[in-house]
């Protein structure tokens, strides 16, 4: 399970959202085949279907909440929307994972009777449509990051889809009644592990936690390469939306003769070395040190 966020931009959504309904269809169809025939790696596979639907509708529709302005109570804005959402849709679809999970492994000590005919059909009939989404986007795939995106989970649908079929193939011909519940566990673990790394990063975003890529050493040593800045403290690193990274810190000036809105400048500027465009600083002489607060 890769990371869901496709950043869906005006431009690009309505045609991300064409493999919506289809999707949806595909899903059920492996529900219903799946309780039809018995077959375990069919309903695995409408999981790995439907996490990859709900993550671009929740995607979708948090993608315009976050676009709202702020206002007096949101003074920060709305963009941590799509992190509240996936945290929420992470957190539900990895409880159903983990049924499915335990139940992967009872199915695995205990035989059971698979329609390898049912299955078969609808196996292939969700190869045929991952398939047919894919070509749909194949072209603009190339072009665009958000249809790439898509592009690339829909390839992974069909992968999945794949597996089962032949899975369904050496039961059939060869009563391997065992490869329908490792393909399920298979199936099923991949999604798990993916959740546990979307539900880590949107964490580590509400938490404030400092982004990856960048430290409060890296932008101290930055600050502080300025002539006019003596000591770069109290320096804060986080993200609203794991894309914009802001930086909240105090300067202490070893040169008082400048004007503070030229020093301003020049301190909120020099970050953007190192792909920081987001700065808020607070300029002092003495005044962190001699209270012992910073």
């Amino acid at each position: 399970m890769e990371n869901h966020d496709y950043n869906l931009h005006d431009s690009t959504g309505t045609r991300l959202m064409i493999s919506v309904p289809f999707n949806l269809g595909i899903t059920a169809a492996e529900i219903v085949g799946g309780l039809l025939s018995g077959s375990f790696s069919l309903l695995s596979d409408a999981l790995h279907n439907f996490t990859d639907v709900m993550a671009l509708v929740i995607s979708y529709v948090a993608r315009h909440i976050a676009k709202r302005e702020r206002d007096s109570v949101f003074t920060y804005g709305y963009k941590r929307a799509e992190v509240v959402a996936s945290i929420i849709n992470v957190t539900v679809l990895l409880s159903i994972s983990m049924l499915l999970f335990k139940e992967a492994v009872a199915k695995i000590l205990n035989r059971y009777t698979i329609d390898t005919d049912l299955m078969l059909w609808v196996a292939i009939v969700g190869l045929v449509g991952n398939l047919a989404t894919a070509i749909i986007f194949f072209s603009k795939s190339k072009r665009n990051l958000n249809v790439r995106s898509a592009f690339l989970h829909i390839v992974g649908d069909a992968l999945s889809s794949m597996a089962v079929v032949f899975g369904g193939l050496l039961i059939k011909f060869h009563g391997w009644w065992f490869v329908d519940p490792l393909i399920a566990f298979a199936i099923v673990a991949y999604v798990i592990v993916g959740f546990i790394h979307i539900l880590e990063e949107s964490l580590r975003i509400v938490m404030q936690a400092v982004p990856k890529g960048t430290s409060v050493e890296e932008v101290k040593k930055t600050i502080e390469s300025l002539d006019m800045v003596k000591d770069g403290h109290h320096i804060h690193i986080w993200s609203s939306d794991g894309k914009n990274v802001y930086v909240e810190c105090h300067a202490t000036l070893s040169d008082s003769s400048k004007s503070i809105d030229t020093c301003i400048d020049k301190i909120e500027k020099k970050p953007n070395s190192i792909g920081i465009k987001h700065v808020t600083v607070q300029l002092e002489e003495r005044r962190c040190r001699e209270r012992k607060e910073c």
